[in-house]
């Protein structure tokens, strides 16, 4: 919680230059938690998507965006004033930007968070296909690192910059078990990926539903991050067994996009007095959505594990993460899971694995829509003090103010 008398103010400078909105919402409602000032660095659509206050509705936070003519070199050296204010600076996604904000001066304590630990910390050896045999990844060693130097200049800044943030502990680990940071320089993750929801999002009885369960899948309805094909053949297995729910699925995504025409179609096939589909391929108001949201009893989260950032092989649940978890704490509802993802404690008490085939996620639906299994499970959200958003304020604080009194100390024994 704030400190009581004069607290001291720290003024966080948080640089966001592609697209993780979501993100900088989340830090926005936990800082203002606690003694922060802060001040967003960043684009217009990023701004715009984020859900934060209209510029000038909070005293402490503050709004610099890009002029839609400037160049991201000059809108940066514009803000240098902003960034020699800051007692904190936090690189938030920079990625593709290497040159521009290498050129930033600072004296502040910094933190960089790495969202895609491949692609950013060890490049060269996880390259998506054989190098010699993809003219894109050849072209892209050519322009980029070659030409450009994308590497070296992303060497620098690594090198300039006091600190390294990952979401959770299992990617943290994961880097520090390859070596690919100086060690000294990691943080534990104190500002995870999201936080505990305040209100628990009930399901509204309903005397003409009382049989059927309702699921959902969150995030953008696209095959390239989740296996949607996989839920389909589940669901067609469940609902050949003529005693078990019936099922609604809600697809809480953007679905109005060229690439779900299939997904959308196999879903409807199986439209009958036992399954309802629900979609939108226009954007939901937030209160249309939480209501949504509160008819859901559990989510499905059928992520691809082999995925990819730009030309780099990742690999979710180990170098970058889903935003799956943010979904599962914020709306406090337990979640179906693939056994091949890892769900760092306490958030593991509130899902259930599954091996990735239709047979095994037919099985857990049936378990979970007859027990109603979901509800035992949902209990353990009151369990997770590490994802309320008042700790996470205080531990981000605190840290803080330990990195801005050891970056002073330095500077007077030098």
């Amino acid at each position: 919680m704030p400190e009581q008398g004069n607290p001291e103010i720290i003024h966080l400078v948080v640089l966001e230059l592609h697209h993780h909105g979501e993100l900088l919402k989340n830090l926005y409602d936990t800082l203002k938690l606690n003694n922060f000032k802060l001040t967003l660095v960043t684009i217009p659509k990023v701004y715009k998507d984020s859900g934060l206050p209209s510029a000038g509705s909070d005293p402490r936070l503050d709004i610099q965006l890009k002029k839609p003519e400037e160049y991201i070199a000059d809108f940066l050296q514009r803000m240098a004033p902003i960034f020699a204010s800051a007692d904190i600076i936090y690189f938030n996604t920079v990625a593709g930007y290497w040159k521009e904000v290498n050129r930033i001066r600072f004296t502040a304590p910094a933190i960089i968070r790495i969202h895609n630990a491949h692609c950013d910390l060890s490049p060269l050896r996880h390259f998506r296909n054989p190098v010699l045999n993809s003219p894109a990844i050849l072209s892209h060693l050519l322009r980029k690192v070659l030409i450009g130097r994308e590497w070296n200049l992303r060497k620098s800044l690594f090198e300039k910059i006091d600190y390294v943030m990952f979401p959770n502990e299992t990617i943290t680990h994961y880097v520090k078990d390859h070596n690919w940071v100086d060690p000294q320089k990691i943080l534990d993750p104190v500002l995870p990926f999201g936080y505990l929801g305040e209100k628990e999002l009930r399901k509204i009885p309903d005397i003409n539903q009382r049989d059927t369960i309702n699921i959902a899948i969150t995030g953008k309805v696209t095959n390239s991050k989740k296996d949607f094909t996989l839920v389909y053949r589940a669901l067609r297995k469940y609902l050949k067994d003529p005693n078990s729910p019936r099922v609604k699925l809600t697809l809480l995504g953007n679905a109005g996009h060229k690439q779900v025409g299939n997904i959308i179609r196999n879903f409807e096939s199986l439209t009958s007095d036992r399954f309802h589909l629900d979609y939108s391929t226009d954007y939901v108001p937030a209160e249309e959505f939480e209501k949504k949201v509160a008819s859901v009893d559990f989510f499905i989260a059928p992520i691809k594990i082999d995925t990819h950032f730009k030309k780099y092989r990742e690999v979710y649940g180990k170098s970058k993460m889903s935003g799956v978890e943010n979904d599962i704490l914020r709306y406090r509802k337990p979640s179906l899971i693939p056994s091949n993802y890892i769900i760092e404690s306490p958030l593991d008490k509130a899902i259930e694995y599954f091996p990735p085939d239709p047979e095994s996620l037919a099985n857990s639906i049936r378990n979970w829509a007859i027990n109603q299994t979901y509800r035992e499970v949902a209990l353990a959200f009151n369990q997770m003090k590490k994802y309320n958003r008042n700790d996470i304020a205080d531990n981000f604080y605190d840290l803080c103010k330990k990195m801005k009194g050891q970056k002073q100390a330095n500077k007077k024994s030098s």
